[in-house]
C-alpha cells in the first residue's frame, strides 16, 4: 500500500505536468513533504469532529506555500470529473 507521502508527491508530480526538470522535481517534492504534514490535520477535518485543530496542525498548515495549496485543491477538484464522476458542489452555510 502506498504511504501518504508517496500519494502526496504523486499528486505534486499530476499538478506539475511532469516535467523532469531539477526545479519541478524540487517543487514537487517539497509540495509533497507539505502535504505529509497535513496528515497532523486529520482528527479535526473528519465530517462531524469536534476536535479542535492541534498546534502542529497549525503550523503545518501555516508552512504550505500558496501554490502548493491552490494546485492540491484544482487537483482534488478535477478528479471527479476525471474518474467519470459528477463534480462536486458545495454550499457555504451563513
Amino acid at each position: 500500500m502506498a504511504s501518504t507521502k508517496s500519494i502526496a508527491l504523486a499528486l505534486a508530480l499530476l499538478f506539475l505536468g511532469l516535467s523532469e526538470t531539477p526545479q519541478t522535481i524540487q517543487a514537487a517534492d517539497s509540495c509533497g513533504t507539505q502535504l505529509d504534514q497535513l496528515v497532523s490535520c486529520a482528527p479535526s477535518v473528519v465530517p462531524g469532529s469536534t476536535t479542535p485543530p492541534t498546534q502542529q496542525c497549525c503550523s503545518a498548515l501555516k508552512a504550505m506555500t500558496h501554490d502548493c495549496s491552490c494546485n492540491t485543491l484544482q487537483i482534488m477538484n478535477s478528479l471527479p470529473t476525471k474518474c467519470g464522476l459528477s463534480a462536486i458542489k458545495c454550499s457555504q452555510s451563513s
